[in-house]
């Protein structure tokens, strides 16, 4: 139940995920979600001549989403509606400035999500799950027609290290 799907319209994309993150936050004066979800690179499934064999490995993201909950307890259960990767938000100095809530990451190039529909529920075993549906920029070809996806995981046994996850203690 660990995949990332994407429905192309020449093919249909899958991987598997190698580890995920999901947090509730304090940020500033609110609440946030952080969602890190990253694929492995393994392709043996893959056709040689697929095009999925160009984008190996990614990596799906939500920061800075304002959130009613206190925990990922809370989550258990609800299903949150982000429809724009982005919004401006007006930072302390009063200026306005994009704030990025999804993103996917492939081949070091940043991709906007949109539509996504987040729905929480927690498993037989305890464990807090996600299926996540939205779309994306076409990161295959200069197109203006998005990609469907859908995500499918479970929010247990990731490990980081303080080099890998930085906290911007300025914002907090």
């Amino acid at each position: 139940m660990k995949t990332i799907k994407f429905f192309h319209p020449d093919e249909t994309f899958n991987y598997q995920i190698e580890k995920s993150l999901c947090k509730v936050v304090f940020q500033g004066n609110k609440r946030c979600l952080l969602v890190e979800i990253h694929s492995n690179d393994d392709l043996e499934h893959v056709e040689g001549d697929s095009l999925q064999n160009d984008f190996p490995q990614l990596s799906l993201f939500i920061d800075d989403f304002p959130l009613d909950a206190e925990s990922i307890e809370d989550l258990n259960g609800k299903t949150i509606s982000i429809p724009y990767g982005f919004a401006e938000e007006e930072d302390e100095d009063g200026e306005l400035v994009e704030v990025y809530y999804t993103t996917l990451n492939i081949s070091e190039e940043d991709y906007e999500t949109v539509n996504n529909k987040l729905s929480f529920d927690v498993n037989d075993k305890g464990v807090l799950t996600l299926n996540w549906k939205g779309e994306v920029q076409n990161f295959t070809e200069d197109s203006d027609q998005d990609i469907p996806f859908e995500v499918e995981c479970t929010f247990e046994d990731f490990e980081f290290n303080d080099d890998e996850f930085e906290v911007d203690l300025k914002k907090i």
